[in-house]
């Protein structure tokens, strides 16, 4: 089953907005897998080098099953993103871009930077995510069933789903995942100049979890999936790049001026720091704190997301294992250049939560107040649904983001440039423990953003920080 282009998006739409002198064509490349390994479970894919390579790039994907395989969908957050484990973009055999799990750092951004309606319907056909809550008669939260793929049966107490389910080769959905959801957020503020390449290549790896828990669900009304109930059909799987192609004297002019002076490309890198939040009590107070050793980097933001370890409880029905998990009342205070970012350490929920807005230009998470927290207060103030569907997502979507931009446009000049390592003091103190185990281990991972240049030269490629 071959994906339909004129499905997913509008061809050049993203790519005009940034108008491009002597412009000509704006043309679209599928390219095959080049190399794959089943037992890796990995593919890379060989950019095609003509003109700019643009926003609109996209890899797509197809998960296969049984060909009678269930409820099996990809999960509810954020949809097929979730099965990639690592990206890698490689120049000239030099690392550009090394990410993992780029699902949890996306998530932010797809439901900040979105609005509903663009949520509901572009992403949704694009990549299968479809995370929607409403409110009920009682006034309680719940999920949104009338809106979404889950749909009642007979039986009031057994659910089923009508669409996206994962089947054989046949009959399964191919979904589309743009590059700048997998670690190239670059190409969004501008296209890739991938002609003055020349011989030298640019490779596009793939990693994706061998666990199919990680980023598909069922309904609870059936058994937990096995870990190998899904798999990405990696035959199936291409590269569908499209590029603002240059006049041919344009881009002979450039390469010739190749030879005087490089041509620098800024961009924004992000890269994880991997940390451990160790088991707590519930209404006990444990302090950690981590040091970030981003030392002489420009850097942008931090994002902190407390994710699920492996185990059963990775096997949610809606967010699969992309979750961002509340720990109860958190208190933070971060220290940079061997001063503390704020007068007081913040205990504040609703000040924590600022933060990642700030972080986003000022555009707040399209999520329920209940996805983003479960601490003393909610528990308290707010009326909570029995749903199992509710308590699958209670707390799921907990994400700090601290912002580290100063005002200034462009890349360098507009973050801050840490001198020593960043110290972020981080108590916690569990609030529950079911729906969720806020006293579970738990990892801690930080997506650093930080300035990075790459220097295209007429025969090197110099990638520095």
């Amino acid at each position: 089953m071959s994906i339909d282009l004129q499905d997913y998006f509008n061809l050049g739409l993203e790519s005009t907005n940034n108008t491009v002198d002597n412009a000509g064509l704006i043309n679209v490349f599928r390219t095959p897998v080049d190399t794959s390994s089943a037992n890796l479970n990995r593919i890379t894919f060989k950019i095609p080098k003509t003109g700019l390579i643009t926003s609109d790039s996209m890899v797509t994907v197809q998960f296969v099953g049984e060909a009678d395989s269930g409820n099996i969908t990809p999960n509810f957050i954020n949809g097929a993103i979730g099965c990639i484990k690592r990206t890698r973009i490689l120049v000239d055999n030099k690392v550009l871009v090394d990410l993992q799990k780029p699902g949890l750092a996306e998530n932010v951004k797809l439901y900040s930077r979105n609005t509903q309606i663009e949520l509901a319907e572009s992403q949704y056909k694009l990549m299968g995510n479809q995370f929607r809550s409403t409110v009920n008669s009682a006034g309680e939260e719940i999920f949104d069933i009338k809106n979404s793929r889950y749909y009642e049966t007979a039986d009031p107490d057994i659910y089923a789903i009508d669409r996206n389910i994962i089947k054989g080769v046949s009959d399964s959905k191919v979904y589309g995942i743009p590059l700048k959801y997998l670690g190239a957020e670059f190409l969004e503020a501008a296209s890739l100049p991938v002609f003055l390449l020349g011989q030298r290549e640019m490779v596009l790896e793939l990693t994706f979890h061998s666990d199919s828990g990680q980023y598909a669900c069922n309904t609870f009304s059936t058994s937990v999936i096995a870990s190998n109930s899904v798999k990405v059909n990696l035959a199936n799987c291409e590269l569908v790049t499209t590029h603002i192609q240059l006049s041919d004297e344009v881009e002979q002019q450039e390469r010739m001026n190749l030879v005087n002076e490089p041509v620098q490309y800024p961009l924004l890198d992000t890269y994880v720091i991997n940390g451990v939040v160790p088991g707590g009590v519930v209404g006990q107070a444990s302090n950690h704190t981590y040091r970030l050793n981003a030392q002489n980097r420009e850097v942008h933001n931090i994002l902190m997301v407390p994710h699920n370890q492996s185990g059963e409880d990775d096997k949610s029905m809606l967010c699969a294992n992309q979750r961002s998990m509340s720990l109860g009342n958190v208190t933070l205070q971060t220290r940079v250049n061997g001063q503390n970012v704020y007068d007081r350490p913040i205990s504040n929920q609703t000040v924590l939560y600022g933060l990642t807005t700030y972080s986003e230009n000022n555009m707040a998470l399209k999520l329920p107040i209940n996805a983003c927290r479960v601490d003393s207060k909610t528990l308290v103030n707010f009326r909570q649904s029995a749903s199992k569907f509710y308590l699958d997502y209670r707390g799921s979507m907990n994400y700090l983001k601290q912002d580290f931009t100063n005002g200034n446009a462009g890349v360098f000049g507009s973050g801050t440039l840490f001198t020593t390592a960043a110290e972020i003091d981080y108590s916690v103190v569990p609030a529950v423990n079911a729906s969720p185990d806020q006293t579970d281990q738990r990892d801690m991972l930080f997506y650093v953003s930080v300035s990075k240049l790459l220097q295209i030269g007429a025969t090197t490629i110099d990638i520095s920080y």
